[in-house]
């Protein structure tokens, strides 16, 4: 079986990779984890250097076999990450691949065993794929189970995906409009650890797979680990398309 571990940005990413993915890619023939940067005790959340990031996927890669990956949001990511001050210059939708390009020529020693992946925004873009999955659970998390409010939630939660065309990752025009204050400002008892993951779990890998461009990237890489193994063959990653 493949090893795959990844080292995320935060607890919720670390939860979402061992609830939501983990089981998708064991039937592959994957192993799936996820851990914090820093040291046995010492782990924080949130996004530090890439100092850190890079000293912690060497680490984690010094087992030869094993495979490393990297969950990260590009919002609140440090200018100082390969590939992030110029990423602005890119396409929208072309941001986070752009910096994931980058950080693997970084480490480019890692080369078919580093798989990064760099959200556009945060966790809870994948909250707006599936409105109304996410309304229900989101409402009964909080123990409100009137039908009429459930309605209206997905309703604005649908209203906001229209306004990007769909396209999710794009729900962020400042601090106060990013998709995580748009969803603390429907559901007042928002739980991003527990809440948000279930939310997850309830639209199914199989939707957000589809609705969600950086996470649908990611996993065909992730997944073509297990074919390319049964095949003997190195992985591809995707290179961005730059204007």
């Amino acid at each position: 079986m493949i090893e795959v571990l990844v080292v995320c940005e935060g607890q919720t990413e670390r939860e979402f990779c061992k609830t939501v993915i983990a089981s998708h890619l064991a039937t592959r023939g994957i192993h799936f984890a996820g851990t914090l940067a820093g040291k046995a005790g010492k782990k924080r959340p949130g996004i530090g250097t890439w100092q850190l990031y890079r000293k912690e996927i060497r680490r984690h890669a010094a087992r030869q076999e094993r495979h490393v990956g990297m969950l990260v949001d590009y919002y609140g990511m440090p200018q100082s990450w390969p590939g992030r001050m110029n990423a602005p210059n890119q396409a929208i939708d072309n941001r986070g691949q752009y910096v994931e390009q980058s950080l693997r020529e970084d480490l480019s020693e890692l080369a078919g065993r580093f798989h990064p992946c760099v959200a556009l925004h945060e966790f809870e873009s994948l909250l707006f794929v599936d409105h109304e999955a996410t309304a229900l659970s989101l409402s009964i998390a909080e123990g409100c189970f009137d039908e009429e409010t459930v309605r209206a939630r997905g309703a604005e939660l649908a209203r906001i995906k229209d306004g990007v065309q769909d396209h999710v990752e794009r729900i962020n025009d400042s601090y106060h409009t990013k998709p995580s204050k748009r969803i603390d400002e429907l559901f007042s008892a928002y739980d991003k650890a527990f809440g948000g993951i279930e939310a997850a779990r309830a639209a199914g890998l199989s939707s957000l797979h589809a609705g969600c461009p950086w996470l649908d990237r990611w996993l065909r890489t992730l997944e073509s680990l297990g074919k390319n193994a049964r095949d003997g063959n190195a992985p591809a990653t995707e290179k961005p398309n730059t204007p």
